[in-house]
């Protein structure tokens, strides 16, 4: 782990037409940790998301990832130092799961070249490492929402980007897929990856993530520890709601009710 900025916001503004979606975001992403990325629907989350991979190009303002400025570098560079999973993982076309996840490996190709076994070998692990080993010759489009989002990771990893964004990757999933996906982002931790992630379920993003960022209305109003984010005035602040927190067997859990 590292407290070095792995990438590095500054006076970040995006509007689309007349209407401002991020106004003025500084923030800092260390190296090697979750970062969780929290506020109300239309906070501008996902823009925020899509700026940093360079989906939608900022109007203002400046983004560094590891040390370069975001539009010195190449697309074909930028994909592999960065991977987004969108929050939608399903896909209505047929495709093999195994041919899903080796499209990750095309910023490594040159035009028209094979797979090689050292690309083969990649692939094999990421799905290995996401258990979806099981699912490699089934077509895509007929996996449950959490099949579809480890797959969707499978991905991912197989860009070896060291920086993956994750846009809601436990939204509309049962317990126990979230649990999976959670533990599964803890194991990529470990090995040295930086995640930043969407995410609505505050619960798990203060037992999961190093850092919290809050947004309201388009503005950073927190970035720090995730454990000191969650105080009653920043939770009614984002959010417009109230906090309790309970001490059970397990832990602390937080309880949300409207004033």
């Amino acid at each position: 782990m590292s407290d070095h900025p792995i990438v590095h916001i500054r006076n970040l503004c995006y509007s689309i037409g007349p209407k401002p979606i991020l106004h003025n975001i500084n923030a800092d992403f260390a190296a090697g940790q979750i970062h969780g990325i929290v506020g109300p629907n239309g906070a501008g989350k996902s823009t925020l998301m899509r700026t940093i991979c360079r989906i939608w190009e900022a109007n203002s303002g400046t983004i560094e990832i590891d040390g370069r400025e975001q539009r010195q570098i190449s697309r074909r560079d930028l994909s592999q130092l960065v991977t987004l999973v969108p929050q939608e993982s399903r896909v209505d076309f047929s495709i093999r799961v195994f041919d899903f996840v080796a499209m990750g490996r095309h910023p490594h190709l040159h035009r028209l070249q094979w797979l090689q076994s050292h690309d083969l070998d990649i692939i094999n692990q990421a799905l290995a490492v996401t258990d979806t080993e099981c699912f490699r010759d089934r077509y895509i489009n007929q996996l449950s929402g959490g099949e579809s989002q480890l797959v969707s990771i499978a991905r991912a990893l197989v860009t070896e980007a060291p920086i993956i964004l994750l846009d809601e990757p436990t939204s509309a999933l049962d317990i126990q897929h979230k649990l999976h996906i959670m533990e599964l982002l803890s194991l990529l931790k470990q090995q040295g990856k930086t995640i930043l992630m969407n995410i609505h379920d505050l619960d798990l993003a203060r037992r999961h993530c190093d850092t919290l960022t809050m947004l309201r209305q388009g503005r950073l109003y927190y970035q720090g520890s995730a454990q000191q984010a969650f105080s009653s005035e920043h939770i009614r602040e984002v959010f417009n709601v109230e906090i309790e927190e309970s001490t059970t067997a397990h832990g602390i859990s937080l309880l949300f009710y409207t004033s």
